[in-house]
């Protein structure tokens, strides 16, 4: 579930305005709105700063709609996923195993030569208790709204 399209009805947007203002199709809008599509992480954090609010509260992790204070760093295609489990002195198979995937698979997540699915990011936030927004580099704060 997310809050695509309650935060763009608060707009009083449609989806083609909305679509032709983060430069997509409507199609391809729609498709996030609806679900039917995962939402890149990039785009999640386009949406966020449109709409200012937080990932957590798009992904419906929070009813908070506040947006964290931003990040000092902006690392717009990066994410803290090796430093975080480095922190915890986890290896990769062992966050693998968790998320019931490959270490191969896992490691393409920390080196971001694979997109990380929303439904990944919502188990890892669970797992190491900080948002969303903290891992995708989003804010300094780690830990979330809840």
């Amino acid at each position: 579930m997310n809050r695509l399209k309650e935060l763009r009805n608060e707009k009083n947007l449609f989806q083609t305005d909305f679509a032709k203002i983060i430069g997509m199709s409507q199609g391809g809008y729609s498709q996030y709105e609806t679900e039917v599509t995962d939402i890149p992480t990039s785009m999640l954090k386009k949406f966020a700063r449109y709409y200012n609010v937080s990932i957590d509260y798009i992904l419906c992790l929070t009813d908070n709609k506040e947006a964290y204070k931003k990040s000092k760093v902006d690392y717009n295609n990066l994410n803290r996923l090796k430093d975080i489990r480095e922190d915890r002195d986890l290896l990769q198979k062992d966050i693998a195993k968790v998320l019931n995937m490959s270490q191969n698979g896992y490691s393409q997540y920390e080196t971001n030569t694979l997109d990380i699915s929303t439904k990944v990011l919502k188990k890892l936030s669970d797992f190491y208790d900080v948002s969303v927004d903290y891992l995708l580099y989003m804010t300094d704060e780690r830990k979330p709204h809840r």
